[in-house]
This record gives C-alpha cells, sequence and structure tokens, in this order.
C-alpha cells in the first residue's frame, strides 16, 4: 500500500465517533492515525471530499473525547470475511494537525501492546 501521509504513523485501536453529512452520530474505529490524518474503520459508507468531525477516546472512560475535524480522501469496501462490523474502510486527512494529542496517542498505544490489544 503507497504512504499517503507525510507523518508517521501510529497502528492502534481508538475507539471514536464521528458527525457527518448523512449523519449525526455514528461509531468508528481508528485502525491507526498520524498527526496529519487516520484509517477508520465505519459502518456508514460516506463520500470522497465529505467533511466531518471525530471524537477521539484516548483516555480513561471518564475523560472527554479529543475533538478533530477533517476531510474524506479515501473510501473503499473492506473484504466481506474480515468486514462483518466495520464493512468500511475511511482515510481522513485532518484540517488542522493533532500534534497536541500525539502523546496521548502513543500512551494509549503503549497499553495497548502491554495488553496485548496490538501486535508489534
Amino acid at each position: 500500500m503507497e504512504e499517503r501521509r507525510s507523518f508517521a504513523r501510529q497502528l492502534t485501536c481508538i475507539p471514536a465517533y464521528f458527525e457527518s453529512e448523512a449523519d449525526p452520530q455514528d461509531v468508528a474505529l481508528i485502525r491507526d492515525v498520524s498527526t496529519s490524518g487516520a484509517r477508520l474503520f465505519t459502518r456508514a459508507k460516506l463520500d470522497l471530499d465529505e467533511t466531518l468531525t471525530l471524537h477521539l477516546y484516548l483516555g480513561a472512560e471518564t475523560d472527554e473525547p479529543r475533538k478533530t475535524s477533517g476531510r474524506i480522501v479515501r473510501v473503499e469496501r473492506r473484504d466481506p470475511d474480515l468486514a462483518d462490523v466495520w464493512p468500511w474502510e475511511i482515510g481522513v486527512e485532518f484540517d488542522v494537525a493533532i500534534t497536541p494529542y500525539q502523546k496521548e496517542i502513543e500512551e494509549l498505544c503503549a497499553r495497548q501492546l502491554a495488553a496485548g490489544v496490538l501486535k508489534r
């Protein structure tokens, strides 16, 4: 797969929800993220160039989600054998780099690696 981001990707599993033109609130799983964009698995098919607002859950359950906005730059249907819950893969380019969240993302990834959620 061609590298599309100008900043390093962080493999992760970040629960999120998004607001889009089609839906005021739907869930997503962020599969990897950089400060400039993210790859989301969603239940909803979204349109190229559509804008959305993402709410990322990076900390404890009681922490407020981190909010960012972006534009959809890629929409792909996932292999049905792997995609019963998350049939769509969406690429999002953030309007503004989420550099302030970088440390939280790295800490979350480290916790997920330690717990066995992610594999190196």
